[in-house]
């Protein structure tokens, strides 16, 4: 049987950082060397120990994992891994992630360094990365990360 809504099964897309599906994922834990907000990509740090997020001239390793917990009733700044915690790294599956422009289903990602947001040119490849939503700018966008 089909899914023929997406919220049926699984909750709808509310942040960044945030699985797209139900397929399989994978996700290696690193500690953050600096706040790291959930959705965003994310590089080794220089001393390979841990991760930040993506500088110019840098390689993306993958997408921070939102955790699921909120604090609704004081709407706590929550939405982001502090340095020294472990950060999940999504490296294979889908995710979402906020678009720093118009993007289109099937494009390639790319990173923008200085927004840290997600666009089709002008920014830092993304490899082995492409969209599989369309989108405009400031809004989720689901994409596609197929890292070893």
């Amino acid at each position: 049987m089909a899914i023929t809504e997406y919220g049926q099964y699984m909750p709808i897309a509310g942040k960044p950082g945030q699985l797209a599906n139900y397929q399989e994922y994978a996700a290696d834990s690193y500690p953050a060397k600096e706040i790291i907000p959930f959705g965003a990509a994310v590089q080794l740090s220089a001393d390979g120990t841990g991760v930040e997020l993506v500088k110019t001239g840098g390689t993306p390793i993958g997408i921070a994992l939102a955790r699921e917990i909120h604090d609704y009733t004081t709407n706590a700044d929550d939405q982001k891994y502090l340095a020294g915690q472990p950060v999940p790294v999504v490296k294979r599956g889908n995710i979402f992630v906020v678009a720093g422009g118009d993007v289109t289903n099937g494009a390639a990602v790319q990173v923008d360094a200085t927004t840290g947001n997600f666009v089709t040119s002008g920014g830092i490849a993304f490899g082995r990365a492409v969209f599989r939503t369309n989108a405009t700018a400031d809004s989720l966008v689901q994409i596609e990360v197929n890292l070893p």
